[in-house]
């Protein structure tokens, strides 16, 4: 009868277990010197050795042989261990004996000596499920239980698992399996199985397994009860999974700029009837591992042979790191929103274009260079004073509103290193025509009246009043007359347009 690949090769030895070195190498310390525990809890997700470690820990203490670190296993302990039909190795199965009868079971029968081993062992799976009583009424029994008696307790969820039950055990954690181990290990068993299979596929089942080798040697029945012993093609059709192939034409089409190909591609995974956000998954690790490429860290990309890693590298060269992460950014934000749209396909390629949009971005270095370098050009065409020459067209009898109006445009234009107003020479107005223009002459209208008050200021200020520092305030109110009001301002107006300004003394 044929027997499942994960029970065939489930190790029976603490050599063959792959993974998880640092625990093995404890174990079999503590069995070699005798410092074994009366309890011991192992943690870590699935199918990464807990029960198989305990059922070896189990024949190590009780093989004929021993105590040994390598039970020989063709002993009748190691046999009736292996088989699961040994009354002094008791298996229990947590989830089905949660209550506290089947607790207060054990603690009747623990107290009987074993019928043929050297010790009874009680290994009890997903331990976490017992109930609140049901751990209290193990708690003694377990801080003191007979010399005979040893417990091993395994569980994938240890936070559930009372703090009074840990801190009575040894606690061991075990780690995912490395991805190029299962590779490794599935490699092994093709060979010892006569199957020809290819390195991307095997690759392709190791990554699935997340970290189990008991989930990879399943997934592994799977494909062989397709392929046969010939494994040659891409296995992702038959797993569920779009193929790489498609994976990498799209995203090669998403830095290309090619929308048709994308859409095509995407249309392509669509009709296969393949899971778009399990596929929106695995670009975003397809992107993950361009950006690894980038980075130059080829040694931290455990699903991709060294081939497939090589035709990844020209797709690393086309976007910067920073374009990458936005696009991974994206995708992952996509997978949020999958769960709240009704057409995938439409967040598909929404997902799509926003990728298409991703803003390329420079380096800051780069950015730095460029500044300077429009500084340094600004410099060049308006750092010199003469380059002012062609923006003065104006011309004005004032050379003080004339400095006013330079220093204006000299902000305004932000000359570099301008030189100082007074380099300039005063424009004189253009008195050679014989004829002014009518706002040269009320110009020079005020300026007649500024030269007439300013004599006979000369004329009636006291001393102390010479100082500039004088307010106006104070000069108004001692020298009433020398104040000009709107309306004489609006009477030099007309002297000086007369009938062409009418109501003016309206305004």
């Amino acid at each position: 009868m044929y027997q499942v690949l994960a029970r065939k090769y489930r190790p029976g030895i603490f050599d063959e277990i792959i993974g998880q070195d640092a625990i093995v190498q404890t174990l079999k310390n503590a069995v070699i010197n005798d410092r074994l525990s009366h309890a011991y809890i192992f943690t870590g997700t699935r199918g990464v050795g807990k029960t198989s470690i305990a059922r070896i820990l189990a024949k190590s203490i009780n093989c004929e042989n021993g105590p040994t670190a390598n039970p020989c296993g063709v002993c009748s302990a190691c046999v009736q261990i292996q088989n699961g039909s040994s009354v002094d190795v008791i298996e229990i199965d947590g989830a089905s004996n949660t209550g506290v009868d089947s607790v207060r079971e054990l603690k009747e029968n623990i107290i009987y000596s074993p019928q043929s081993l050297r010790f009874k062992i009680y290994i009890i799976d997903e331990v976490h499920m017992l109930s609140n009583s049901a751990f209290n009424a193990l708690l003694k029994t377990l801080e003191e239980p007979p010399a005979h008696a040893k417990f091993i307790f395994a569980t994938t969820e240890i936070h559930k698992v009372p703090e009074t039950i840990l801190s009575r055990c040894q606690r061991f954690n075990f780690k995912r399996i490395p991805t190029k181990i299962i590779f490794e290990k599935l490699k092994d068993i093709a060979k010892a199985e006569n199957i020809n299979a290819a390195d991307e596929n095997l690759m392709i089942i190791a990554s699935l397994a997340d970290g189990s080798l008991r989930d990879s040697l399943s997934i592994f029945d799977t494909v062989i009860s397709y392929f046969g012993n010939d494994i040659k093609e891409d296995v992702s059709g038959v797993l569920g999974l779009t193929s790489k192939s498609i994976t990498s034409k799209l995203i090669s089409s998403i830095f290309d700029k090619d929308y048709e190909g994308s859409l095509k591609a995407v249309k392509e995974i669509y009709d296969s009837g393949a899971d778009l956000r399990q596929f929106m998954k695995q670009a975003a690790h397809y992107i993950r591992n361009i950006i690894i490429v980038k980075l130059r860290y080829k040694d931290l990309i455990y699903d991709l042979t060294d081939e497939e890693i090589k035709t990844i590298e020209p797709l690393a060269e086309q976007k910067s790191l920073e374009e990458l992460l936005d696009m991974l950014d994206a995708m992952i934000n996509a997978d949020v929103k999958f769960q709240r749209i009704s057409s995938p396909l439409l967040m598909m390629e929404l997902t799509i274009f926003r990728l298409f949009n991703v803003p390329d971005k420079k380096n800051v270095t780069e950015l730095i260079l460029k500044i300077n370098e429009l500084k340094n050009q600004t410099k060049h065409n308006y750092g010199t004073a003469e380059s002012i020459k062609p923006y003065m067209p104006i011309e004005t009898k004032s050379a003080e509103k004339q400095n006013t109006i330079i220093n204006n445009r000299l902000n305004e234009e932000r000359y570099v290193q301008a030189k100082p107003v007074e380099a300039f020479k005063q424009i004189e107005p253009k008195k050679d025509s014989g004829q002014f223009f009518e706002h040269e002459k009320l110009f020079e209208h005020f300026s007649k009246m500024d030269e007439k008050i300013n004599e006979k200021e000369k004329i009636t200020k006291p001393k102390n009043f010479q100082t500039e520092e004088l307010h106006q305030k104070d000069f108004q109110k001692d020298f009433p007359e020398k104040t000009i009001t709107g309306d004489k301002i609006i009477e030099s107006i007309k002297e000086v347009f007369g009938d062409s300004i009418k109501r003016i003394d309206k305004i």
